[in-house]
């Protein structure tokens, strides 16, 4: 069972039936050993039909799409073709919004530092961070991160107007990654990575401007609170990705206050009810994040500008 995690590996492949072979060759020799039966070497037959049995299971990799599909599995070798940026989907996604395809760039490496602090699945996650708002390819002058300088789309909007155009990129997602075919457990993550949250900005304007609680059902997402390690390291992610282009000061005491704010924010809400994740793990999630966004956002050294003209030969 332990070979076929070397089957994405590719040349590695030959080194698993190779150990294949190995094993089952000693063992069975073990047995014949048991019985008594060895006297001398004389079953060449038996071994060369062992090295090609062994050998089969390369032969048989192909067959391992068919059986994906047949039974809805996802193998490892699946998720890293579902992290080739050169797909048609991430393509189309780079194109329309390149903006957001940047931010799920970085979301994932974020994720992928996470995810192995815990012993995560790391190329679930990566996935996951890939696609996740793959639905913003629908509207995407909608999402800041993809405005075109000088035109700003919300002017004029009601805050419920805006709210509703935001939310729907997750719906909007969720159907792109069906028509594409994407597996379950990376959908998962589109519907996920917002849970039950609000669209914080435009509701707090709407209740700012005395909009009335009890009727504002068009703010919250409409999607499903994470149940996974992944989909909570994707939620947290996400929203510190993008808050954290808000910072004016990058010290290590703003970033920590950052982390700390946007976690217990998300636990204080109920979307880590669900999920099987530990206090412990959560702790060792913030701690890693701290200090890949102090590492992100490291300052600069001035560089000295030159006061001498040097002329070279």
């Amino acid at each position: 069972i332990y070979a076929f995690m070397y089957f994405n590996k590719g040349w590695q492949q030959f080194i698993m039936a190779f150990c294949v072979f190995v094993a089952t060759t000693v063992t069975y020799f073990a047995f014949k050993l048991i019985d008594g039966e060895i006297r001398e070497f004389n079953d060449y037959q038996t071994v060369l039909f062992l090295f090609l049995g062994a050998m089969m299971s390369v032969a048989g990799y192909p067959l391992i799409y068919l059986f994906e599909r047949i039974f809805m599995l996802v193998s490892n070798s699946r998720l890293i073709e579902l992290c080739d940026t050169n797909n048609k989907l991430l393509r189309e996604l780079a194109h329309k919004a390149p903006g957001t395809f940047q931010h799920s760039l970085q979301v994932m490496n974020f994720a992928d530092a996470a995810a192995r602090s815990i012993d995560a699945n790391v190329q679930l996650v990566r996935a996951g961070a890939l696609y996740h708002d793959i639905g913003k390819m629908n509207n995407p002058q909608c999402f800041i991160e993809n405005e075109t300088p000088g035109v700003k789309y919300h002017e004029g909007l009601s805050p419920e107007e805006s709210a509703r155009d935001i939310t729907r990129h997750v719906p909007d997602g969720v159907a792109l990654a069906e028509k594409y075919g994407l597996p379950g457990v990376v959908k998962d993550f589109i519907v996920t990575h917002h849970g039950t949250t609000s669209t914080g900005y435009f509701y707090n304007r709407y209740l700012n401007a005395g909009g009335d609680p009890s009727k504002a059902d068009v703010f919250f997402y409409k999607g499903r609170k994470p149940s996974t390690k992944e989909q909570i390291i994707m939620m947290l992610c996400d929203t510190l990705e993008a808050a954290s282009r808000t910072l004016k000061d990058y010290s290590a005491q703003s970033i920590s206050d950052l982390v700390e704010r946007i976690v217990r924010s998300k636990m204080d809400d109920g979307q880590f009810e669900d999920a099987d994740i530990s206090l412990k793990e959560i702790n060792v999630v913030k701690n890693v994040l701290k200090e890949y966004l102090q590492q992100v956002y490291h300052a600069r050294v001035v560089y000295p500008k030159r006061r001498v003209q040097v002329h070279r030969a």
